[in-house]
């Protein structure tokens, strides 16, 4: 089975981005509140 996805766009403060991309799911609500304005889908994989 293959999986679909999307490549999104979003802006982050700039504090917080001393730390990896991937966010553990305990630490998403953190992340969360860094984003500034939208999150945009530029792609999406089927």
């Amino acid at each position: 089975m293959r999986r679909g996805g999307l490549r999104d766009r979003f802006r982050v403060e700039t504090a917080f981005l001393d730390r990896e991309l991937w966010v553990p799911p305990g630490e998403l609500g953190e992340f969360n509140t860094h984003l500034v304005g939208k999150i945009e889908v530029v792609h999406e994989f089927r």
